[in-house]
């Protein structure tokens, strides 16, 4: 089945844009506090560690990424290798539930960080849940110009106070201090790594839009590559300015904010709040503008509904999948408190990690691309990819494994459910 017209209007900037915008949301505002809790002034090299790890599956994506130039992602990926069958039907499935459960997930944790301005009643938070997810599928429904625009909108808005933070931060740093680092143990630093590369995700939706975006042979791999480097690089530096500015930012519950009063004054625990906002919603615009279109791509290969393969006359966007994710993403968010949700969230984007290493092994036996973007050093990168992703998904929490296993579950169901009709 071919796939329906949609507009190409993303370039180069917005693919590094929304990149950025994936990656850095609401985990960077907490993560700095768990990190520092068990390493100490050495935490920023777990930041540089979890980066190069998240880096080398980024590489996979960026190669996976400049093969095609249609919507789909992971799923279309694992379509291309293997068919419209099981492997790819999961691949998908738990590649649109985690994209559905981080929205929820994050509109959670948006309100949290309001109620540092003031305490929120159920009801008002449940209202302000509503109105946000339902203004950012509306904002998607527009179209794929007006999204962009917006999301380049909200990462300069995001990254104004962490740069701020990190320009002003610097200036207050006793590089002394960081005299006596040496390189962590190798359980506590396993321990802040397996969260702290969870903070790196999000890159993986990058290549979902492909059908939308610009020449994106070449500009996914390279705007991927560009943005993922830039977060790496701001993750790094906000963790060395909170570790130097903060003695006690392992027992803290607003790490940033309360390290930036330490050298900028009260007000700027109020300003870096506002930035966690505004990054989370910046977060969350991305992901409502990924998830419908892996359910678009999904019908086009007869494995979800027919309508979400439609698109708009006029607005040229996948019009029934917008509306099905958003008004789903309001469910699961008022059903569910952030933790859990991410449990779930994190559980689903490791089997697309996995999945997704192994489609590109097969790709390159069964479809060699040499004028695409390809990872230099043969298998080696790939397997090393395979082995972080297996790696995360053994040390996986007891709760992480029911939560993943539950969805698999419902997975094979669905899956049977579509193939009896």
């Amino acid at each position: 089945m071919s796939e329906p017209k949609l507009i190409r209007a993303v370039g180069f900037k917005e693919i590094i844009s929304l990149t950025i915008n994936s990656i850095i949301g609401a985990g960077i505002f907490a993560l700095p506090a768990t990190a520092a809790k068990l390493l100490g002034i050495a935490s920023p090299i777990a930041f540089l560690v979890a980066g190069l790890l998240a880096l080398i599956i980024v590489l996979c994506f960026a190669e996976l990424g400049g093969r095609f130039d249609r919507t789909g992602g992971a799923y279309l990926y694992a379509t291309e290798a293997f068919g419209a069958g099981l492997f790819s039907f999961l691949i998908g499935w738990m590649f649109f539930l985690s994209r559905l459960t981080s929205v929820a997930a994050l509109s959670n944790a948006m309100v949290d960080f309001l109620e540092y301005f003031m305490p929120l009643v159920a009801s008002w938070r449940a209202i302000l849940i509503v109105i946000t997810i339902g203004l950012l599928g509306l904002i998607n429904y527009l179209g794929i110009r007006f999204s962009s625009r917006l999301i380049n909108a909200f990462t300069a808005a995001k990254l104004l106070p962490l740069l701020l933070f990190i320009g002003i931060g610097l200036f207050f740093v006793d590089w002394k201090m960081f005299s006596g680092i040496h390189f962590p143990a190798v359980r506590p630093l396993s321990e802040t790594l397996l969260v702290a590369i969870f903070v790196f995700s999000g890159f993986e939706i990058i290549g979902v839009p492909a059908g939308e975006v610009l020449n994106p042979q070449k500009t996914l791999p390279r705007g991927l590559l560009a943005g993922t480097t830039s977060a790496i690089v701001i993750y790094f530096l906000i963790q060395v300015v909170a570790v130097a500015n903060h003695p006690d930012l392992g027992g803290s519950k607003s790490p940033i904010a309360e390290a930036a009063a330490h050298f900028m004054g009260s007000g700027a625990a109020g300003i870096i709040t506002v930035g966690a906002v505004i990054s989370t919603i910046g977060t969350m615009l991305a992901i409502v503008l990924a998830g419908p279109r892996i359910l678009f791509a999904m019908s086009l290969q007869n494995q979800m509904p027919l309508p979400f393969g439609k698109i708009h006359p006029k607005l040229r966007t996948p019009h029934f999948a917008i509306f099905f994710f958003t008004a789903v993403s309001v469910c699961i968010a008022l059903s569910g408190k952030f933790a859990s949700l991410a449990t779930l969230s994190a559980m689903a984007r490791l089997v697309t990690y996995a999945g997704s290493v192994l489609v590109l092994l097969h790709l390159r036996r069964k479809q060699p691309s040499p004028h695409t973007f390809r990872i230099p050093g043969g298998p080696v990168l790939p397997a090393l990819a395979l082995v972080v992703s297996l790696y995360l998904l053994t040390a996986a929490t007891k709760a992480q494994w029911i939560a993943g296993s539950i969805a698999l579950a419902v997975g094979f169901i669905l899956y049977a459910v579509r193939r009896a009709h």
